[in-house]
């Protein structure tokens, strides 16, 4: 099953793991109502929140200032994040991702999705974040 917010299509890539893929095809700004409604579908899954987070950027598009400061607010959805950059212009983007609203989790990129799942797996060691009650 897939669920197309109008801006991502979200879907469930490995249920053992908890990991959910996200592609963000959109282009240009995504608001904070499009990063509520990717949570929002990530929660139609049966997946234990915080989900491991696999993130494609096939589109061209960057975060407005209120979905900034929103995602910084509801980042404990995710617990391990890998973006996949399709774009050379988002190579910086992961970096940036940790440093702000990712600053708790283990955030990674690579070029393809067996790549990430690959990534995943590998720190799935790693303690679970979560998020507070």
């Amino acid at each position: 099953m897939n669920i197309d917010t109008g801006k991502a299509i979200v879907s469930l890539y490995n249920e053992r793991d908890n990991i959910i893929l996200v592609d963000i095809y959109a282009d240009g700004e995504l608001s904070m109502n499009d990063v509520n409604s990717i949570h929002e579908a990530i929660g139609h899954f049966d997946v234990q929140i915080p989900v491991n987070t696999i993130c494609v950027k096939s589109g061209k598009n960057y975060l407005s200032e209120e979905a900034f400061e929103y995602s910084i607010q509801h980042n404990c959805v995710h617990n391990r994040v890998v973006y996949v950059i399709t774009h050379m212009a988002d190579i910086h983007f992961p970096s940036q991702a940790q440093e702000t609203y990712f600053k708790d989790h283990l955030v990674d990129f690579c070029t393809s999705v067996d790549e990430a799942y690959h990534l995943l797996k590998k720190g799935s060691q790693q303690p679970v974040k979560h998020c507070p009650s």
